[in-house]
């Protein structure tokens, strides 16, 4: 099972090489994807999910994806705590994995998107994978125009940001609720 995720994650990566990644472009509930993730089996921590309704224009599969490396990844450093977040910010939809494991060192960040990065003993191959899920993060992520960063977390561990572009119709969905209407 572990060479399977393992081979798959190569394949995808030496796609994003050769022609870049393809997304099949349409209308995806970000925050239906988050909520998946509460469904789907993990390991000792179930994560919690504070999702707004958030729709982006992407590859469904891809983006769960995204979701599933950053859910997994939070819930292996975690100690007790997961938070998935999805809320409309300043025309982008904005989908945060917060964890209270140890974090990421400020100047190991943008390390840690490289292939084959795993940054310390806890993030052994028998702990967790080969250093490819958050290569692939920032692969998709790009693909579909947005961006990844890591930061520190109010909860004391480390916060993935993604930042996806918001179509049109949600850009305005997020001035009508943003704006506050004249008296």
């Amino acid at each position: 099972e572990r060479l399977g995720r393992l081979v798959n994650a190569l394949l995808l990566l030496a796609r994003a090489d050769e022609s870049g990644l393809r997304p099949r472009f349409e209308d995806v509930d970000l925050d239906e994807v988050a909520e998946a993730e509460r469904l789907r089996p993990a390991g000792r921590i179930v994560p919690r999910i504070e999702a707004a309704h958030v729709r982006v224009v992407g590859d469904r599969g891809q983006l769960a994806q995204v979701v599933r490396n950053l859910v997994d990844n939070a819930c292996r450093h975690a100690r007790f705590t997961v938070v998935v977040s999805v809320r409309r910010s300043d025309g982008h939809a904005e989908l945060d994995v917060a964890d209270d494991g140890p974090g990421v060192p400020p100047d190991q960040r943008a390390r840690v998107f490289e292939r084959f990065v795993r940054l310390d003993d806890a993030r052994a191959r028998a702990d967790g994978g080969a250093g490819l899920g958050l290569a692939i993060v920032a692969e998709v992520v790009a693909a579909h125009g947005g961006t990844v960063d890591v930061v520190g977390s109010p909860m004391g561990g480390a916060l993935f940001r993604v930042r996806l572009p918001l179509p049109p119709d949600e850009v305005a969905v997020e001035e009508e609720v943003v704006v506050p209407k004249a008296a």
